[in-house]
């Protein structure tokens, strides 16, 4: 990882892992996110120069750690691939100044709504899960809620509920994570109307900044709202073998 932006972005969405594990569990030997019961976000993110890969493995194999290893160095990640691991994915980083966002075609109707309630979080839930492919605990979801650093959205057209995203709000960065749109409302520029409104609503508020990150596939949509693109990126690996 080659810049101080891309230092940042990195930084950022490990600070969001370490506060989610730190409400389930955590081994202060390694820096890792797990939540048993959810799909995210469980990662190993400890690049020590000293790391007992062997004794890692072993306890991935016990299911006391994730099978998911993600980092920002690409020498890293390929020894982690000499090691019984696989790269599975590689998403770019992404950075923006509050004066960079750029407002995308309006989405008619469209109302972005903070989530209040343990009713709007279920929702919310279900948006997010068809889109990843992830499970959630509604109970965990719920102690996330009273993270003050986290803020859960859900997007509305008129009385239709159409899309979901999270921000986590560090150090006057914003975060953008998990931003999903029913299969249905899909290719009407929800998605981006939903991102755009949920930064706008943390810029209003005080923030000088976002970060993400994004598939390859997803990169063009993020540039339209005003991100740049950097050439730096997360590698998630995977322990080969281990069922997921």
């Amino acid at each position: 990882m080659g810049t101080t932006e891309a230092n940042i972005i990195v930084n950022h969405h490990f600070e969001l892992y370490r506060i989610l594990a730190s409400i389930s569990s955590s081994d202060k030997g390694i820096d890792y996110a797990i939540t048993p019961e959810n799909s995210f976000p469980n990662f190993i993110f400890n690049e020590a120069e000293n790391v007992d890969i062997g004794l890692i493995k072993k306890k991935i194999e016990a299911n006391q750690l994730p099978p998911f290893w993600i980092t920002s160095s690409k020498q890293f990640a390929t020894w982690l691939n000499q090691n019984g691991f696989k790269l599975v994915r590689a998403w770019p980083l992404l950075i923006m100044n509050k004066n960079e966002l750029i407002e995308p075609k309006e989405v008619e109707g469209f109302v972005l709504e903070k989530v209040a309630n343990k009713k709007e979080l279920l929702t919310w839930k279900k948006i997010v899960e068809a889109e990843y492919n992830y499970q959630f605990k509604i109970e965990t979801l719920s102690l996330w809620l009273s993270i003050s650093e986290i803020d859960f959205f859900i997007g509305k057209v008129g009385e239709t509920i159409v899309s979901a995203t999270l921000n986590f709000n560090f150090n006057n960065i914003v975060g953008s994570h998990l931003t999903a749109t029913k299969k249905e409302h899909r290719k009407k520029g929800i998605g981006m109307q939903t991102v755009y409104s949920a930064l706008n609503y943390r810029f209003n508020n005080g923030n000088h900044s976002s970060i993400a990150s994004t598939t390859e596939l997803g990169i063009n949509a993020w540039q339209k709202i005003g991100y740049t693109v950097l050439d730096d990126k997360l590698y998630i690996n995977w322990l080969l073998g281990k069922m997921i």
